[in-house]
């Protein structure tokens, strides 16, 4: 079902969120053309909880099986602001988790 959204969409970078066991598995970048940057959307912007950087780190290598590490990027799920009400999640949060994103590329990607 992907291979025909992926192999056909006009976009250079694919922004996909992985915040969730809902996400599913990494399989589906296997269709990505080799000319398509894919930003992981690793760091969930729905709650307050803060992700282990060694556990990023595990699912960023998992989805390298599947699309080279140059071709990968690693970002929050979404905005921080999902519907008009907003998300349960503070501004000092929300900049933990962007530090976190910035931190644990520079660690994958050896700036």
């Amino acid at each position: 079902m992907a291979k025909p959204i992926l192999q056909n969409i006009r976009a250079q970078r694919l922004l996909l969120e992985y915040d969730d066991e809902r996400s599913g598995s990494f399989e589906p970048l296997k269709a990505v053309p080799e000319d398509k940057i894919v930003v992981l959307g690793l760091v969930t912007t729905k709650t307050p909880r803060l992700e282990r950087p060694e556990d990023l780190i595990a699912r960023i290598r998992k989805a390298s099986r599947w699309v080279p590490l140059e071709r990968l990027a690693l970002s929050p799920q979404c905005g921080f602001s999902s519907s008009i009400l907003g998300n349960r999640i503070t501004v000092e949060d929300q900049k933990r988790k962007l530090r976190l994103v910035v931190e644990t590329a520079g660690k994958v990607w050896k700036e």
